[in-house]
Parts: structure tokens; C-alpha cells; sequence
């Protein structure tokens, strides 16, 4: 199992680098064209928004898994142990109901646009906002995990990166 989270993880990392060699290549064409040449690639502004989106929401999935996110402790630290885990308890649950929320929407602005083409690409734009769906049901699952460690650990017990960091 660890192996295939090892690899899920490293997909992530590859499509993340993918994506950035692709949005700098396809600028950096585009502008030498458009300036060198008096053309440019028509399909170059399209393909980096959608390579952009995919980024950001695997770059979101990584950082999620990695506790990379940011937090704030300025209530946690003054408080007992048993009392910060509740909060962060109270914290995996909401972050739980924001992703549906956001699953919620991604779901239905996919359907929506599943048959509607890209202006120059004619690519489906359900596809721009199937990242939404994807980020949304990776990360439930995630959080999920992470919310049974959590609950499991005794409160006021130092996690360690490896107890902490759920799939690593």
C-alpha cells in the first residue's frame, strides 16, 4: 500500500513539473513568435490556463498530504492537549465540509460545461473543471485518513512526522 501512495505521490511531483515546463515552454513560444515573427501559437494561452489549473490543485494535493498548508496555532498553543485536539478534530471536519461543498460545485460547473468547447482548441472545458473533482475526491480520502490517524493518537502525544504525516 505504501508503495502505491510512493507512487501516487511521485505522479503528482512529475505532473506538477510537467505542467510548469509546459506553461514556460509555450509562452516563451509564443512571445518569441509574436515578437520574432509576426505570428504566434493560437492554442498556447488556452493550454497553459488549463495546465495552470491542473498545477495548482496537484500542487494543493501534495501540500495537503505534506501538512505543507499553512496554520495558524495561536489558539492551540494556549490551550490544554485534550482541548487541541478537539479543535483539530473540529478542524479535519470543516475543512471535510468545504471540500464538499467545493465537490458540490466542481460537479456541477463539469456537467455543465462537459459539451462546451474551448474558443481555440475546441478542448471540452469540462476538463478545466474536472481538476475541481479530482482535487475534491483525492483530497476527502486524504483527509479522511488523516482524521482516523488524528483521532487515534492519544491527545497531548508529540506526532512525529512519520505518525503525523498519514501516507508518507
Amino acid at each position: 500500500m505504501n508503495a502505491v501512495l510512493k507512487l501516487y505521490f511521485l505522479t503528482l511531483k512529475v505532473l506538477i513539473i510537467a505542467c510548469l515546463v509546459c506553461i514556460t515552454a509555450l509562452i516563451f513560444a509564443n512571445v518569441v513568435l509574436r515578437y520574432g515573427f509576426n505570428s504566434g501559437l493560437f492554442f498556447a494561452e488556452e493550454i497553459s490556463r488549463l495546465a495552470f489549473v491542473w498545477l495548482v490543485f496537484a500542487g494543493s494535493q501534495l501540500m495537503l498530504h505534506e501538512k505543507g498548508h499553512i496554520g495558524v496555532d495561536i489558539l492551540t498553543s494556549r490551550v490544554s492537549p485534550k482541548i487541541a485536539k478537539h479543535l483539530l478534530t473540529l478542524t479535519y471536519l470543516l475543512m471535510l465540509f468545504a471540500t464538499s461543498l467545493f465537490l458540490q460545485g466542481s460537479w456541477q460547473q463539469t456537467v455543465i460545461n462537459l459539451h462546451v468547447g474551448a474558443p481555440s482548441t475546441g478542448i471540452s472545458m469540462g476538463l478545466f473543471y474536472g481538476a475541481g473533482l479530482v482535487f475534491c475526491v483525492l483530497s476527502t480520502l486524504l483527509l479522511c485518513v488523516q482524521l482516523v490517524k488524528h483521532l487515534a493518537t492519544p491527545a497531548g502525544v508529540p506526532l512525529s512526522s512519520a505518525a503525523h504525516g498519514v501516507l508518507k
